[in-house]
């Protein structure tokens, strides 16, 4: 039987990466990683190769053996990008992307008390789409949190946000998702920053989207139909679980999952030290306080905040 099933190489294997191995899977997608280290969250549950990624050799040797390459190392040079490019591998997002994006004015104001974001993606027919903007709450890296659909906007600024996103995604010609974030001044957003790939803020996808934004990436780098954006529930609660006093990441699910059986748990298997994000928690439902209330809970337990 021939296998007619692509092959999509990933430049990185973070926690974010680890994320798409499940929708690559249920896709029949090949998906392989190049890994700084074998205990990388994407690299101990799927293929990868360990290099440097410095190594340019080493890099086009791996691209060789994928369709399309996406980019999920955030330190990888322009330069290698150029030089796979120039090779004839497509690259994502590709040079021209990253150079459209660098001249793209970002605010530098202080962070607004209204924080949004809203992910979009966009394919190589240049079909787009946009999911629902999102509030943040807090800082990434210290306690951060995410609500779908934003409450503090009216509709009109919803749409405003979403069709901001959208053209900047065509104007940069993105192929894949991004996420942009806003501050809103009065009844305009201004644009704070633009992220490439699976982002934190639409981590709500995976449970409270009809397609997450780990499946849409890669769809839409491997020029499929996008999926419908549209909400699974009324709300959509996430928080994300950073390094506190208990090391034992496990041992808090007997109580979790017995509080609230709804309560979904992404743990991403991080090394010793324990840094960064290490898991991700979030609520679907129709009653935002009771979901509010669930993933701070969860968070506040998982990280040793509290113990009951």
């Amino acid at each position: 039987m021939v296998n007619h099933f692509p092959v999509v190489g990933v430049i990185g294997a973070g926690h974010d990466c680890r994320l798409m191995v499940a929708p690559a899977i249920a896709l029949g997608v090949d998906l392989i990683f190049f890994a700084g280290d074998h205990n990388d969250p994407a690299a101990q549950i799927a293929k990868h190769d360990v290099g440097d990624f410095k190594d340019l050799d080493a890099i086009k040797a791996f691209a060789k053996r994928c369709d399309v390459v996406i980019i999920s190392q955030e330190s990888f040079p322009l330069s290698s990008i150029r030089a796979l490019e120039a090779q004839g591998v497509s690259v994502r997002p590709s040079s021209a992307t990253l150079t459209k994006i660098s001249q793209f004015a970002l605010v530098n104001e202080p962070e607004s008390p209204l924080r949004i974001s809203v992910v979009v993606a966009r394919s190589p027919h240049a079909q787009a789409c946009a999911w629902t903007p999102t509030q943040i709450f807090g800082q990434v890296g210290v306690s951060m949190r995410t609500e779908t659909p934003a409450l503090g906007i009216s509709d009109a600024l919803a749409s405003k946000v979403q069709k901001l996103a959208l053209e900047c995604a065509q104007e940069i010609s993105l192929i894949g998702v991004m996420c942009l974030e806003v501050n809103i001044q009065g009844t305009e957003p201004h644009v704070r920053s633009i992220a490439f790939g699976p982002h934190e803020f639409g981590l709500w996808t995976i449970e409270g989207s009809r397609t997450s934004q780990c499946e849409q990436h890669l769809r839409a780098v491997l020029d499929l139909p996008l999926g419908d954006t549209s909400m699974t529930h009324k709300f959509a609660s996430m928080g994300i679980v950073y390094p506190g006093e208990k090391t034992d990441m496990y041992r808090p699910y007997l109580h979790l999952m017995a509080r609230n059986p709804a309560l979904k748990i992404h743990q991403y298997r991080k090394g010793v030290p324990l840094e960064g994000a290490l898991a991700h928690v979030s609520a679907t439902g129709n009653d935002l306080l009771d979901l509010r209330e669930c993933v701070t809970h969860a968070v506040d337990y998982m990280s040793g905040e509290i113990d009951e």
